[in-house]
C-alpha cells in the first residue's frame, strides 16, 4: 500500500504571497509532503485574523473529519511563524491535527527590532501597513507558544557573527531578523549562512526541513 503524503501547509511572511510558495511546494513533494500554500494579506488584519483564516483554509481539507488528523505538518518563512502560533491558540486547532510538525524560517518569534525601531516612520508603517504593528516585540511576545503537540524546529539565517548582514540590528542577523529573536523557550535555533529574503527557496534549508517534517510524521 502506497504510504499517504503528508499534509503541509506553507505560509508565507510579510509583503509576500503564496505565489512565491508554489516553487516550495513543487520541490517538496518529491519528499512525500502534500504541501499547501495558504494567503493573506499581511498588510491589513491582525495575526488573530490571520490565524483564524488559516483555521478555515485547513478545515476544507478531505484530511479534516469528525476524528483530528493524525499529523498537520507546517511550514512558515517570517511572519507566517506567528501566523502559525496564532493559529495553535485557537480552540479549533486542536480538533484539526492530534500533533504538529512545524518548521520556522526566519520567525520573529520575540518581535523585530526593525519594527520597534522604525515604528513612528511614515514610509514603514506605510509600506508594512497593519504588519508594522504585528511585528512589535510588546505584540508577538503576547502570542501564546506552541501547544505539546507540536515539534518545533527554528531556522535562523545569518553570518555566524556578532555583526550579521544588517549592522544596525544587534547581534548576528539575517538582514532583517535577529538570530535571537528566532527563538522560542526551550527551542533554540539552527543557524545557517544566508539572509532573510532567500531562505524558504534554499535546497539545503528545504531538505533539512522536508527531513524533519517526515520523521514520525506519516
Amino acid at each position: 500500500m502506497t504510504r499517504p503524503l503528508l499534509p503541509v501547509v506553507l505560509i508565507h511572511g510579510a509583503l509576500r504571497s503564496r505565489a512565491g510558495l508554489a516553487p516550495v511546494a513543487w520541490y517538496l513533494r518529491r519528499f512525500g509532503l502534500d504541501a499547501r500554500p495558504f494567503g493573506y494579506d499581511t498588510r491589513g488584519g491582525t495575526l488573530e485574523e490571520h490565524g483564524a483564516a488559516l483555521e478555515r483554509f485547513i478545515g476544507g481539507w478531505d484530511e479534516v473529519g469528525a476524528e483530528p488528523m493524525p499529523t498537520l505538518g507546517i511550514l512558515s518563512h517570517s511572519m507566517g511563524g506567528l501566523v502559525a502560533r496564532a493559529y495553535l491558540a485557537r480552540e479549533g486547532a486542536a480538533a484539526q491535527s492530534a500533533q504538529q510538525r512545524i518548521v520556522m524560517l526566519g520567525p520573529p518569534n520575540q518581535g523585530a527590532w526593525l519594527a520597534q525601531h522604525f515604528r513612528d516612520f511614515r514610509p514603514f508603517r506605510w509600506l508594512y501597513g497593519a504588519a508594522a504593528e504585528e511585528l512589535l516585540p510588546e505584540r508577538v511576545q503576547a502570542l501564546a507558544t506552541p501547544p505539546a503537540t507540536a515539534k518545533v524546529m527554528i531556522v535562523a539565517g545569518g553570518r555566524g557573527d556578532e555583526r550579521g548582514y544588517l549592522r544596525s540590528i544587534p547581534g548576528d542577523n539575517d538582514g532583517l531578523v535577529a538570530v535571537s529573536e528566532t527563538a522560542l523557550p526551550g527551542i533554540a535555533p539552527v543557524l545557517v549562512q544566508g539572509a532573510h529574503s532567500l531562505l524558504q527557496w534554499r535546497r539545503d534549508v528545504l531538505q533539512s526541513a522536508a527531513r524533519f517534517l517526515v520523521e514520525d510524521g506519516a
